[in-house]
């Protein structure tokens, strides 16, 4: 038994070693015999603690048209509490119809009978309940917009509410924060509740915030799909008169982190012909994101990028379940020769069978993973461990573990026919998410994350981050950057 051991710190040791620097420093050993001893563990979910670093938002362009503020906020819970059932059960250990609770122990999901919701409104938060007139429910948010009395919603933490499933934020909010719009609806201080998802608006883009604790990104993609097309069906019930006034801007919630972001469509005209196919690969993206990684860090002798993670879903490659499963994060980087890259195809190589290993459950995250779900410790701290809110002393293991970028692309080609969408193409997706290394004074560099979302046929990609991509100057220019780094066919 402890040649076995032995045998495979070593491996995980030389898995470590084959993606980063590692020097002398006797933490990887402890870390990779650590992951041996936990080589057989059952794995369960531990990568979001319900933590405000693990938001995410998918935004979808809208038609530039007038709508009453307060039908179209009843419009879109609605459309939600219907996208919500028509989904559940269909995304594997991804329960929909809960909201969140965050204890001393980790967060949890509690059930949720999806009949109250909040509404924010400038610095206030309000609940009601779907289950009564809705047309009398958007008159009496323009009643509280205009600072009257309401009638049928109570501020946000009266009694006679359950916790909201959802929070929908009327007015324009800024897009730096806007992967948070469901926070303003939570209550409690230190560990808190609410619920795990937004609806909200950020300039022309219609906002679905979630809580990744909660939902993936496939998910959530698809679950942007179904509100996107349902809320027009909904709105047109409400809004046969309109309440003649605006709502002031929302306020920030607590805990929310700016990200610079830039975002542009994809389609077969969009980047260079030279390029094949249209819409990039996880793998072309990680050769040019690991290039432009090795540049920001300014250590032009350094024989490998700092590492970024790809998003993989667990299963055989045919396994039509596959991609609506959590997803397990291969760990991966471009080495460097003198400051030259290695080849792509040899980076394609080695990488794809990183990700067949980790789909496989054989690979360095998963095993990783395993040693720290199988860790005598509370969930909570395990989460943090693992998750982008991570104590100072794990630095080191979380520069190379959590990577200094992600790229991941999300193929939303399912059949939406079947779900009585109304829309049959996807629409374009702006599709946020926090990096896993966040600027910190002792350590500003930061990290960035890149996501397509398309449908085989069309789509749209987005680069976010903080740290080195500065502002939404800086994230456009390293999206340009992106683009023409991917390798030619």
């Amino acid at each position: 038994m402890i040649g076995r051991w032995a045998r495979r710190t070593a491996e995980l040791h030389g898995e470590l070693r084959a993606i980063a620097e590692l020097g002398g420093d006797p933490r990887w050993w402890l870390l990779a015999g650590g992951a041996a001893f936990a080589w057989d563990s059952p794995t369960t979910y531990v990568m979001s603690d319900a933590e405000p670093s693990a938001d995410t938002f998918i935004g979808h362009v809208e038609p530039n048209r007038p709508r009453d503020p307060f039908a179209d906020a009843v419009a879109r819970a609605l459309a939600a509490r219907a996208a919500i059932r028509v989904l559940g059960g269909r995304l594997p250990a991804q329960p929909l119809a809960v909201t969140v609770r965050r204890t001393l122990a980790g967060a949890i999901a509690e059930p949720s009978a999806l009949d109250t919701v909040a509404f924010a409104i400038g610095d206030r938060a309000f609940a009601a309940t779907l289950d009564g007139d809705h047309r009398a429910l958007a008159d009496d948010l323009a009643r509280v917009a205009r600072g009257r009395e309401p009638h049928l919603v109570r501020a946000l933490g009266s009694p006679g509410h359950a916790t909201p499933f959802l929070c929908v934020t009327i007015g324009d909010e800024p897009l730096a924060t806007a992967r948070h719009g469901h926070r303003r609806a939570w209550l409690g201080n230190g560990t808190g509740y609410g619920p795990w998802l937004g609806l909200s608006h950020a300039g022309d883009l219609a906002v679905v915030s979630t809580c990744h604790m909660i939902i993936d990104g496939f998910g959530h993609a698809w679950l942007a799909e179904e509100i996107r097309g349902r809320v027009d069906a909904f709105y047109a019930r409400l809004a046969d008169l309109s309440r003649g006034i605006g709502s002031p801007p929302p306020t920030i919630p607590a805990g929310a982190v700016p990200l610079a972001i830039a975002w542009r469509a994809l389609d077969a005209h969009s980047i260079r012909p030279t390029l094949a196919p249209a819409i990039p690969s996880a793998l072309p993206l990680g050769f040019a994101l690991g290039r432009l990684l090795h540049r920001a860090a300014g250590r032009p002798d350094a024989a490998f990028s700092p590492t970024f993670q790809i998003p993989v879903a667990p299963g055989a490659h045919g396994d039509p379940e596959r991609r609506r499963r959590r997803v397990v994060p291969a760990i991966a980087s471009v080495r460097f020769d003198r400051g030259e890259p290695e080849p792509f195809a040899v980076f394609e190589r080695r990488t794809r069978e990183l990700l067949r290993r980790e789909a496989a459950g054989e690979g360095l995250s998963a095993h990783l993973l395993a040693a720290a779900q199988a860790a005598p410790a509370p969930l909570a701290w395990k989460r943090r461990a693992v998750g982008a809110s991570r104590p100072g002393w794990l630095d080191a293991i979380a520069t190379l573990v959590g990577g200094r970028g992600c790229v991941s692309r999300i193929k939303l080609d399912i059949d939406m026919s079947a779900l009585s969408i109304a829309s049959r193409a996807i629409a374009p997706a702006c599709a946020v998410s926090s990096p896993g290394r966040l600027p910190t004074a002792t350590d500003p560099l930061g990290g960035c994350v890149v996501t397509i979302v398309d449908d085989g046929r069309a789509g749209a990609i987005t680069l976010c981050g903080a740290g080195f991509v500065d502002g939404d100057a800086r994230a456009a220019s390293l999206l340009d950057a992106l683009l023409d780094a991917l390798p030619r066919t």
